[in-house]
């Protein structure tokens, strides 16, 4: 929220600065209550549905790449459209986020 009213009142380093801090409180807060808790956050129930739901974004995320990635490329070496500093941003960012998840797959299945 901090970002988004920082660039809505044209403040935009600000925004940023509040919407990291506030990003690493919470990432904080979330890593370390666990430990500093003597209850229970989490139980097989909950890995469970986090197996599950990062399963399908990471299926979801590669059916729509692999279905639609290749047709714009085709069409872009067709002069039909035109892949502009987006699209290539996209691009780059599914491949890194499925060679992390191949990595971190990797070392899972290997620690186990």
């Amino acid at each position: 929220m901090a970002l988004l009213a920082g660039i809505a009142l044209d403040q935009h380093v600000l925004g940023a600065v509040v919407y990291l801090v506030g990003a690493w409180i919470g990432g904080g807060i979330a890593v370390l209550a666990p430990r500093w808790s003597d209850r229970t956050l989490q139980d097989e129930r909950d890995y469970e549905l986090h197996n599950r739901a990062s399963g399908l974004l990471v299926g979801l995320a590669m059916g729509f790449g692999l279905s639609v990635l290749p047709v714009l490329y085709v069409l872009d070496a067709g002069g039909t459209v035109e892949i502009t500093g987006i699209v290539s941003g996209v691009v780059i960012t599914l491949s890194a986020l499925f060679l992390l998840y191949g990595v971190c797959f990797g070392i899972v299945k290997r620690r186990t």
